[in-house]
């Protein structure tokens, strides 16, 4: 007959003098719900324990004694002072905690930290603990003799772990408070009066006053409550750093140090609630809250995604919301804006044509590997550059700043019902009209430009340049002969990094008051005047995220092709405009004597390569975006619905502007 883990569990405990944290490893694997039931927040063998040792005396009285014995003289200050707390920059919590999953840290023995590390050593513990009731774990206690927190005496082992424990963290707190660049976030609070300060020194005199017996473990003792009021101010002053954080930019490492901040004041106010829990509840109770608090930021030490979307959540924020900035101009209303959003497009893709021209001629150059990813990187960054300062459109650039857009009017008005819904589903035809017309532009130019100058080059030059490269061109817009469509998903992926770019820069720019320094600059002051100063640093402030963005748009575009000959890999990009530009060179070099599939072909796969060049920089914008500001990707689905009704009742207003508005015409920038 097989013999129940669970018995074993509990015999190999009752066996044990106490020294071993096997057998405690061994009883939690043996409770440890499946993740299906887990999910459905259920523990049935955690109730099959309570109902085995509620039954079996020898059972319950070894569990008893190796409870009491192994956790008689455990530290548990250590786990609730460093469990869980990022412990250094970004980049090293996040290799640390990879490395934990596969080696995991291994406190002193003679911790608490040792226990919890090797008996709940699944990240999924941290969730199925948490959800047990209160009630079957003060059951427990009670079965196995654990007297509640309010019979512990303040000269104990535990609440003098738990006092040492909240002094560790409020000077942690202070001093983390006082960096340099955190108080740039909140410079009224560089003095006597910050709330951490005066929470440090609060908490001194009830911990002193405790330790003394002069001070009660009442939740409302008169020395309790002013502390509870600072930790609330202290909240209060992180939020206002985050609120600061659009007006003065936001740096990973001042975004850590506010994390970390608010997560030492939620574990101190969870430390102060145990040494005087609150009235409605009695200590036994406040002893199984407290215990499954420390399993659970113990076993979050190893979780990554979390760690990662708390860290970069704010920080990617304040970046989506700069590149929103810049994506209210690509956003069309009026009948003049759509026209203006044309004749920029129209103009971004002659410039986008001449690239082309250049690019063809580029590789007909000698060189190595390397030379030609320079040249066609300077070639691609060049050219949208000069899109940019000329304030001509380049369409794809639309989408990764539009999400941002969309992302922030959702989350403005999640809570507005369908009336929000139906303003959102304007906003995205908006989106796609101007989107459309964009591509119109690009494509309706860089295909006749690029005829005149192919023929222009033939007349110069002679034809062997452009037959040389046609039958290849042409090849390379066939969706169903070329790797056309994968390609531009990888240009997409490109836009929406370019925009994370110019996002980060302007972002920076800001927190480092860059163009305060250049204005100011001791060493320009003496060769410029403050006018040419003064203009330097607004032009840096306006464009320095637009042209770096660009230039590193064009390494990325130019530099792929090597990068995938060197792997040995198919990587290359298409991009909607010069995939037009491309066309009109690879006919002219043809002679236009080509077959009726080759022509429909390439044009399908124009606006193929443009759809796939959309959709990929939007949805990881916009899924960037949604999750800087927490927004659930089901919220998503009402507006999607309220998108297609718009559709079914004004399909027009998603290509073409309403005749009777009208408004000053936007500025469209790349």
């Amino acid at each position: 007959m097989r013999r129940s883990p669970l018995r074993d569990a509990l015999e190999a405990m009752a066996a044990s003098d106490g020294s071993d944290v096997q057998p405690l490893a061994m009883l939690v694997q043996a409770v440890r719900p499946s993740r299906s039931e887990s999910k459905r927040g259920e523990a049935p063998r955690f109730m099959a324990l309570l109902q085995l040792i509620e039954h079996h005396d020898d059972l319950r009285e070894g569990l008893s004694r190796y409870v009491h014995r192994y956790f008689s003289g455990k530290a548990i200050s250590r786990t609730l002072t460093d469990a869980g707390m990022p412990s250094g920059t970004f980049w090293q919590e996040l290799q640390q905690r990879l490395t934990y999953k596969v080696l995991p840290y291994q406190p002193a023995p003679e911790t608490l930290d040792h226990a919890l590390i090797n008996a709940f050593f699944q990240e999924g513990d941290a969730d199925w603990v948490s959800a047990l009731p209160d009630g079957d774990v003060v059951r427990l206690l009670a079965l196995l003799g654990v007297d509640g927190i309010d019979a512990r005496e303040r000269h104990g082992l535990l609440m003098q772990e738990l006092f040492f424990a909240a002094k560790v963290l409020a000077l942690r707190i202070a001093g983390r408070a006082f960096d340099g660049e955190v108080l740039r976030m909140v410079p009224e609070h560089a003095n006597f009066n910050s709330p951490f300060v005066r929470l440090e020194d609060a908490l001194d005199r009830y911990l002193d006053q405790l330790r003394l017996g002069e001070a009660s473990r009442r939740p409302d003792d008169p020395e309790r409550m002013p502390v509870l009021v600072l930790l609330d101010d202290c909240h209060a002053a992180i939020a206002d750093a985050y609120r600061n954080s659009e007006a003065l930019g936001i740096t990973f490492r001042v975004n850590q140090h506010l994390v970390l901040m608010e997560r030492m004041l939620r574990r101190l106010r969870g430390v102060l609630d145990a040494i005087a829990p609150p009235a409605e509840i009695d200590g036994r109770t406040a002893l199984a809250r407290m215990l499954k608090e420390v399993v659970r930021i113990s076993s979050g030490r190893t979780r990554v995604g979390a760690f990662i979307q708390e860290s970069t959540q704010v920080v990617a924020r304040e970046i989506t919301q700069h590149t929103g900035r810049k994506g209210e101009h690509y956003i069309t209303t009026s009948r003049s804006e759509y026209l203006s959003m044309l004749r920029s497009a129209l103009g971004g893709g002659a410039i986008v044509a001449v690239a082309c021209m250049l690019k063809a001629w580029y590789g007909s150059i000698e060189g190595s590997l390397f030379f030609h990813a320079f040249l066609y990187s300077m070639n691609y960054a060049m050219a949208f550059i000069a899109i940019y300062l000329l304030h001509l459109t380049l369409a794809t650039k639309q989408p990764a700043m539009t999400a941002a857009t969309i992302a922030q009017a959702l989350d403005e008005g999640r809570h507005d019902g369908s009336m929000h819904y139906d303003s959102l589903s304007e906003l995205v035809a908006r989106v796609w009209r101007s989107q459309f017309i964009a591509f119109v532009g690009n494509v309706a130019m860089a295909f006749p430009v690029s005829l005149a100058l192919a023929y222009g080059w033939n007349a110069l030059f002679g034809p062997e340049l452009l037959a040389h490269k046609s039958e290849k061109m042409l090849h390379e817009l066939d969706p169903f002969r070329s790797l056309a469509i994968p390609h531009a998903a990888i240009a997409g992926i490109f836009l929406f990094i370019s925009g994370l770019i110019a996002g980060s820069i302007t972002n920076a720019s800001i927190h480092r008051n860059v163009p305060l320094r250049i204005q100011e600059h001791p060493a320009l002051k003496v060769v410029m005047s403050e006018r040419w100063r003064r203009r330097i640093a607004r032009a840096y402030e306006q464009h320095a995220g637009g042209v770096i963005s660009n230039f590193w748009f064009g390494v990325f575009m130019g530099s792929v092709g090597a990068v995938g000959a060197f792997l040995g890999l198919a990587l290359d990009i298409r991009h909607i405009t010069f995939a037009a530009g491309n066309l009109g060179l690879g006919l002219v070099g043809i002679d236009w004597t080509t077959t009726l599939y080759t022509v429909i072909a390439s044009v399908l796969g124009i606006g193929l390569i443009g759809l796939f060049n959309f959709i990929v920089s939007f949805a990881l914008s916009l899924i960037l975006a949604m999750r800087s500001r927490g927004i659930a990707f089901q919220d998503l689905l009402p507006m999607l619905v309220a998108v297609r009704h718009r559709f079914a009742r004004e399909p027009r207003s998603f290509f073409f502007p309403p005749l009777d508005r009208s408004a000053p015409a936007a500025d469209p920038e790349t």
